[in-house]
């Protein structure tokens, strides 16, 4: 009902000059005046109008006010209708109480002063228009709270979709990382075995070739991977303790062979205010400096690359540390260095086809440094060479800590110089398995070889006593994780061999799972020969030197 509708008002007696006297009271074009002089002809009339309030004498024949009244009370869509009971019985209490009862709001007496009836009509109109604009306000907030559950439906249903296509994106991209680096953890491990045999000259420098463009092919594939995990929020820090020169010294070490052959220097200082030891994520750090200084001196041609880490801030175990690296290269103009951490983006074409690259590794730094709550920076001069400054944050973290934490991720695992360990490889794919075979081979350790999670199982339950297992964990028939759960249940904590886990899926979560299911230890496809001597080095107090002319007997225990 609109707001500016006139307004029904029903006026009931059976003496038509009384309807007369009411009318001319209340004549008003706001009102629509309904005269009824009988309680029959009233509750017809209820029937077709909706009214603002009745007027009601309560002594007429046949069906009375007071009965009228009942009725009208009686009904659901007339039960709210104010009453006013007009009586010409001013002293009757009797009167007074069943017109009460009955439903009456008000009462009224014959001959009634105009102005007081006039005034209470004007209430309860007011009080009608009050509630029907509460009952549009209500439709309308009731329809809004329909049309907001609509759209919640449509926003669940699209949230719910796109998780579907996130979950298949994550699962697309965890078998392509699976079948990219199946193929390449061939190519680069039967490299690094051709790079160690006798080559003539040319021949190591094909391998050499080959062997570079193969890590450049593995480099794009994780830039990609650690975008797309960063994209969907799945990428996470894994913080321990670490040497802070160990980290850099070795990032410094990757490009020292090719800074000198540019001439260039390479250098760092770290203040000695820093703890030698901090708690932070290593990989991560190493990472963003590689990414940094690879740019550094892929971009300079003479001069230097030049490494600074300055304690920023210190509050309680809490350091910020200050990265700067600085360089004597080409530079950045100062219109192009807003685009340089958006991914994809090449500051220049002709860029892209002299170095090469994705356009995602500064992206990927940003993002990483924001991780570690830190910024990152960029200062240049279009040929006068760039310095990068970022900050993390990391906490103090003594010496014994490190030993401590290298105990418990080594889960209490030891090779012992007894005899040659029993060693099982498990891979489903024929290459992997030779190549890793080759590799053990060549540190002069033996392997017998399993194709997938069940015939371990069988070979561990069997009377050989294997120490070490290296296990793929995409598998058919049985996968790795659920044999690693199978062989954990199987042998006693003393007699327990060390498992490895080997795959080609770098998705985050993966390593949870492997831990989780029983696993000691992680290596991820392509696996390298110098990876593999480190792991076996964290188990045994064996020289990785003596593997390629010792073959002294080994055996792992448990404690």
């Amino acid at each position: 009902m609109g707001f500016h509708e006139p307004i029904h008002i029903l006026l009931v007696d059976d003496r038509p000059e009384n309807l007369l006297a009411l009318e001319a009271v209340l004549d008003s074009e706001q009102y629509t005046l309904i005269k009824a002089t009988s309680g029959e002809e009233a509750l017809r009339y209820l029937l077709k109008y909706d009214f603002a309030v009745i007027v009601l004498d309560v002594q007429m024949p046949g069906m009375d006010g007071i009965e009228t009244a009942r009725l009208i009370k009686a009904r659901d869509k007339t039960k709210d209708i104010p009453i006013i009971f007009i009586s010409a019985n001013s002293k009757d209490a009797e009167h007074l109480f069943a017109g009460y009862s009955a439903g009456a709001i008000d009462y009224m007496v014959k001959p009634f002063i105009p102005q007081i009836l006039k005034s209470k009509i004007e209430g309860f109109v007011d009080m009608y228009q009050t509630n029907n604009r509460l009952k549009i306000q209500s439709m309308q907030l009731h329809q809004k709270t329909q049309e907001l559950e609509k759209t919640n439906r449509e926003l669940v249903q699209a949230k719910e979709e796109a998780e579907i296509a996130a979950k298949a994106k994550t699962e697309f991209l965890a078998m392509m990382s699976h079948e990219i680096r199946t193929p390449m953890n061939g190519v680069i491990g039967m490299i690094d075995l051709l790079m160690d045999s006798d080559l003539q000259e040319e021949q190591r420098e094909y391998a050499t070739i080959i062997r570079n463009s193969a890590d450049a092919l593995v480099n794009i594939i994780n830039d990609i991977l650690d975008f797309s995990k960063m994209e969907s929020g799945k990428m996470e820090l894994e913080e321990y303790p670490f040497e802070l020169n160990s980290c850099v010294q070795e990032v410094f070490g990757l490009f020292s062979g090719e800074a000198s052959k540019k001439n260039l220097d390479l250098s760092y200082y770290i203040e000695d205010r820093i703890p030698a030891m901090v708690y932070g994520d290593m990989g991560r750090l190493r990472q963003v400096l590689v990414n940094l200084v690879s740019n550094a001196v892929k971009f300079t041609n003479e001069g230097g690359v030049y490494l600074v880490v300055s304690l920023a801030k210190t509050e309680e175990d809490r350091l910020t540390l200050e990265f700067t690296v600085k360089d004597t290269g080409i530079g950045i103009s100062s219109e192009k260095i807003d685009r340089l951490f958006k991914p994809f983006s090449q500051l220049d074409s002709s860029m892209t086809r002299r170095y090469g690259g994705t356009g995602l590794g500064l992206a990927i730094c940003k993002s990483l440094v924001q991780m570690m709550g830190g910024e990152i920076e960029v200062e240049s001069k279009e040929g006068q060479g760039a310095t990068f400054i970022f900050t993390i944050c990391v906490h103090t973290h003594q010496q014994e800590d490190l030993r401590l934490y290298e105990e418990d991720r080594s889960d209490k695992y030891r090779l012992q110089g007894e005899r040659q360990p029993n060693i099982l490889i498990v891979d489903d794919h024929p290459i992997n398995r030779k190549l890793m075979d080759s590799m053990l081979e060549k540190m002069g350790l033996k392997a017998d070889l399993a194709e997938d999670g069940k015939q371990a199982v069988e070979m561990v339950a069997g009377p050989k006593v294997y120490d070490m297992i290296f296990m793929d964990l995409q598998m058919p028939v049985m996968d790795g994780l659920e044999a690693t759960r199978q062989i954990r249940q199987m042998k006693p904590e003393g007699e327990a061999p060390v498992l490895v886990a080997m795959t080609a899926n770098v998705m985050d979560g993966i390593q949870k799972r492997c831990f989780d299911a029983g696993m000691n230890d992680y290596i991820s496809k392509p696996v390298k020969i110098s990876c593999v001597k480190r792991l076996i080095s964290r188990f045994s107090p064996v020289e990785s030197k003596e593997w390629s002319d010792t073959h002294g007997a080994v055996r792992i225990i448990n404690g």
